[in-house]
């Protein structure tokens, strides 16, 4: 035992005052340990500074994205799950998690958008502030003013939802809102086309500019192929008559040198006597134009198109649009369309006098003119 009476006999040997301050040393040396326990379990130390340790219970991390859609738009086309679309039982936008800063640099997904989109190098200011010039390929449609562009969703949510995304968690969703990994999920468009899209599906919408068909088509089953989701056969319908514009040529909208449909100005002939679709009505001030059917029978307007200035403007009436006997559609430029009219550009057509509306059949001729 003389392992232990040693330290004791030494510890007799000590001075009085030394003798009454141990017990106070030893609670102190104690404290100090658990204390420096605790501190060391808490924090790491990198390049001799003291982070903190990582936490448990951190953010769940982004899920890995689908693989990048490749091939044509007719490739696509055929890999796309073709089934009846699900009810919008339970939708809500907020299901969708946007926008979001992935990367944490400080610029969320619209602003990401935003610079890869810009037409001139982005310049990219304190808080992610982004100047530049846009071109909106849906109406031809340019601008330097970022806030009057939305980020639109090439398959919208709601229809990425009917599609089968309600079967998805919060985490796919948000990488869906926020997908960065083909830059055809998501594009900078002006706000009026985006609005006229809406929620809807190439069967019942399609870009004004008819340039853009091949483009938006290429996307949209693009966007639906990357993400398994289905179509039904309208929409299946719709994009293959609008991939049919592609001709097997490169079909990447180019930015035209103005904000016209087209740029040539070839003069159209004159409008043929006796047919029963006919341009009813032009309001040059309103830019409403107005086709009515005067027949006996229903007319499917998929191929009609709307001229002023001979080409120089175009507008395409979407595939499948048809109307009754005795129906008319009012066509609208310049403003968002009102309830029952279609949406041409947000640039302004009918504003000279003398303008004439041409309206043209699939086999290019003219079958009626009206001028203001």
């Amino acid at each position: 035992m003389s392992f232990i009476r040693r330290p004791i006999q030494a510890y007799q040997s000590w001075p009085k005052w030394a003798r009454l301050a141990a017990p106070v040393i030893a609670v102190l040396i104690v404290v100090a340990a658990i204390s420096t326990g605790a501190s060391e379990s808490g924090t790491q130390k990198s390049n001799g500074r003291v982070t903190a340790a990582s936490s448990s219970t951190t953010t769940p991390a982004t899920t890995a994205p689908p693989a990048a859609p490749s091939g044509s738009g007719s490739a696509m086309l055929a890999r796309l799950r073709v089934a009846p679309e699900g009810p919008r039982t339970g939708y809500n936008r907020d299901l969708f998690p946007l926008w979001i800063d992935a990367d944490h640099n400080g610029c969320d997904t619209r602003h990401e958008v935003l610079i890869a989109e810009s037409t001139v190098p982005a310049q990219v200011g304190s808080g992610c502030s982004v100047s530049g010039e846009w071109f909106s390929a849906y109406d031809g449609v340019t601008t330097t003013n970022a806030s009057s562009f939305d980020i639109d969703h090439m398959v919208p949510l709601a229809e990425a939802w009917d599609s089968g995304a309600s079967g998805w968690d919060l985490n796919r969703r948000r990488d869906y809102a926020n997908d960065l990994g083909y830059a055809g999920s998501l594009i900078a468009v002006s706000a009026a086309s985006n609005r006229s899209k809406g929620d809807n599906d190439p069967a019942q919408w399609e870009p004004p500019r008819h340039d853009d068909w091949c483009q938006y088509a290429t996307d949209w089953v693009s966007v639906k192929v990357r993400w398994d989701l289905s179509a039904d056969q309208p929409e299946v319908n719709a994009l293959r008559a609008a991939l049919d514009t592609c001709n097997g040529t490169s079909s990447t909208a180019t930015p035209p040198t103005s904000t016209s449909t087209t740029t040539t100005t070839a003069t159209l002939p004159p409008a043929r006597s006796g047919g029963s679709l006919t341009i009813s009505a032009l309001d040059c001030g309103g830019e409403r134009v107005t086709v009515a059917n005067g027949g006996p029978a229903p007319i499917d307007l998929t191929g009609w198109t709307i001229h002023d200035e001979g080409t120089k403007h175009t507008f395409s009436i979407p595939a499948g649009y048809a109307l009754t006997p005795g129906s008319s559609v009012t066509v609208k430029s310049g403003g968002g369309a009102g309830p029952g009219e279609l949406y041409w550009t947000g640039a302004s057509v009918w504003n000279n006098d003398g303008d004439t509306a041409y309206l043209v059949n699939p086999g290019k001729a003219t079958e009626s003119t009206r001028s203001c």
